[in-house]
């Protein structure tokens, strides 16, 4: 396949805003717009968004009642080095679930509540692990010389999906990531797709059958489906922009995902949009419009509503929280730079990761908030001089 230089330029970019999401750095790639060869997005109404005020002080965090049977995992270097922790919903009883020289991140609650998958580098290159929710019965489940990392748990807690380097060159960049499935004993480890291009960032649709993926396989980044034995591939997007970071509706019939197709600057990351498709291609809509970078789609359990982060640059992002078809958009949280998105089980509040700060000032090391869907009642979960990140909410069994 020919590819022109500005198309190789466009892949490299986005390549490498999929590189660095995979390190916990946020980065994101637009391009031109062209015709699409499958759907034809339609773009919905672009309503004003709904502001919550801008504080003119940092504001006082106020607890929302919780229910303690649940619990937050979340990853920090607090005691010098990164490892996995778990926190109460208002932030109280944190436990320490890990402990080792080497970094620990990147936890997955299992979704009975009993695991938590994550990812370290303790014996040398980065592998997948899992272990209770009060710390015992460590667990490595993948064991070679390349990195495996962002582990991705099926919703019947089966299986795990995640990205492995064992197929390329450690050297080589991009490294070749792949997608892999293995059930949650670490067995029956399974190559998704087999091809010679990138494929990263795995979602499972909602009854375990299907997984969602971003590849660069056709020369740029799409969005794709494929049978959780990697029969039934079929590509979703069709664009010269870059399209990546899929989220099933919690039906199962649609796809949230960001485009850079609305980008009117090639070579510059300066916008991206959130879309949705159906499951088989069709219906391509755009559900925001702005100047901005949008990014981490998320849909709410009940699936009626979808969070997301906003931003200009590095700084001054902002979640907010707009119905399924892209109307009624409200920012829920415009402090500083909202990030690692997460839901409550019952839908009522949004999880993340922020920097302490005004907005307009970044300062201090990421914290991680708690928020009501509607905006009200904040809480700061973590408060102190180390990074917190990565929250995964889920049920405590």
């Amino acid at each position: 396949m020919r590819i022109r230089a500005p198309s190789i330029i466009i892949i490299a970019i986005t390549l490498a805003a999929l590189t660095s999401a995979a390190c916990g750095v946020a980065t994101d790639a637009g391009a031109p717009p062209t015709a699409l060869a499958r759907a034809t997005a339609t773009a919905a109404p672009v309503p004003t968004p709904t502001v919550a005020p801008t504080p003119t002080a940092t504001p006082t965090p106020t607890a929302a009642p919780v229910a303690q049977s649940e619990r937050i995992a979340f990853a920090s270097d607090r005691d010098g080095n990164w490892e996995i922790y778990a926190m109460n919903p208002d932030g109280s009883s944190v436990t320490r679930l890990t402990n080792s020289y080497a970094r620990d991140w990147q936890p997955a609650r299992s979704p009975d509540g009993r695991r938590v998958a994550f990812e370290s580098d303790r014996d040398g290159a980065r592998e997948i692990y899992t272990v209770n929710t009060d710390g015992s019965d460590l667990t490595r489940l993948t064991n070679n010389d390349a990195h495996d990392y962002q582990p991705v748990w099926s919703p019947d807690g089966r299986r795990i999906a995640f990205i492995s380097e064992r197929d390329g060159d450690r050297l080589r960049v991009p490294k070749n990531e792949k997608i892999y499935v293995m059930n949650a004993d670490g067995t029956d480890v399974t190559r998704l797709v087999n091809n010679d291009a990138e494929d990263l960032q795995p979602a499972w649709s909602p009854d375990a059958r299907r997984v969602a993926f971003t590849s660069v396989q056709d020369g740029n980044a799409d969005i794709y489906v494929a049978n959780a034995d990697g029969s039934g591939i079929m590509r979703l997007t069709h664009h010269a922009a870059g399209d990546w970071g899929p989220a099933w509706s919690p039906d199962g019939r649609r796809i949230a995902f960001v485009s850079g197709r609305d980008s009117d600057q090639m070579y510059v990351p300066a916008k991206a949009e959130i879309y949705a498709v159906n499951a088989d291609g069709t219906e391509l809509t755009r559900l925001t419009g702005n100047d901005r970078v949008a990014r981490e789609p998320a849909w709410s359990p009940d699936g009626e509503r979808i969070a997301f982060s906003s931003s200009r640059g590095h700084a001054h992002a902002s979640i907010h929280v707009m119905n399924v078809d892209g109307s009624n958009p409200k920012t829920t949280w415009g402090i500083a730079a909202g990030y690692d998105l997460a839901w409550s089980p019952d839908g009522g509040r949004i999880v993340f990761t922020d920097y302490p700060g005004d907005g307009d000032i970044i300062e201090g090391d990421t914290e991680i908030y708690a928020i009501n869907a509607d905006g009200s009642e904040w809480t700061q979960l973590t408060d102190n001089d180390a990074e917190d990140r990565y929250p995964s909410w889920g049920r405590a069994r």
